[in-house]
């Protein structure tokens, strides 16, 4: 074996299960949205947290990238080969740690200690066509990326609803979130 040649860095079970236990803390809070059940956070909870969530996201980033750089073989050329690789690496990083530290508390604590509530949120935009997998969104301002939309609102609420307007989500829920179940125009 030539000496020039460096081999994989071997990852301690220790840090493995932290990128294992961060993933699936990450990507936890897709789930309910994934099934039908989206989950929104309070806009106070979400702006009073989104320093914290952009810092464990940088944070979960870097360490993504490092593990991957350490316990993957050093190829020459790997870096501009595998660059879109190690973008979505990042990205996924960035996500799972800034849902981690901003969904998944408020989530775990509605699961657990949830009543009927309902919480007012600003629309963003209510007029979009959606995609095959969210028709008919209702777009929330001030939550972020992915949680903040409602998929499948009726249309008659829909035409009722303005830019900058308010709306009430109602679901079992807390003051940091909400499961939400159905929407209403604020009178």
């Amino acid at each position: 074996m030539d000496d020039s040649e460096e081999q994989p860095v071997k990852v301690p079970k220790l840090v493995a299960g932290l990128l294992f236990a961060l993933i699936w803390l990450g990507l936890l809070p897709v789930l309910p949205m994934v099934l039908g059940y989206p989950f929104l956070p309070s806009t106070e909870w979400a702006s009073s947290s989104s320093t914290a969530g952009v810092t464990a996201g940088l944070i979960s980033a870097v360490f993504v990238l490092f593990m991957d750089l350490k316990s993957s073989p050093l190829i020459p050329g790997r870096e501009a080969k595998q660059a879109p690789g190690l973008l979505l690496f990042a990205l996924i990083g960035y996500f799972t740690g800034r849902s981690a530290a901003v969904i998944f508390g408020p989530m775990m604590f509605t699961l657990i200690a949830g009543h009927p509530v309902e919480l007012t949120f600003t629309v963003e935009a209510a007029d979009s066509d959606g995609s095959m997998r969210c028709s008919r969104p209702l777009e929330l301002q001030g939550l972020p990326f992915f949680f903040d939309r409602i998929c499948r609102v009726p249309e008659d609420v829909r035409q009722r609803l303005t830019p900058g307007g308010h709306v009430v989500v109602i679901g079992r829920g807390t003051s940091l979130g909400v499961f939400a179940e159905s929407v209403r125009p604020v009178d």
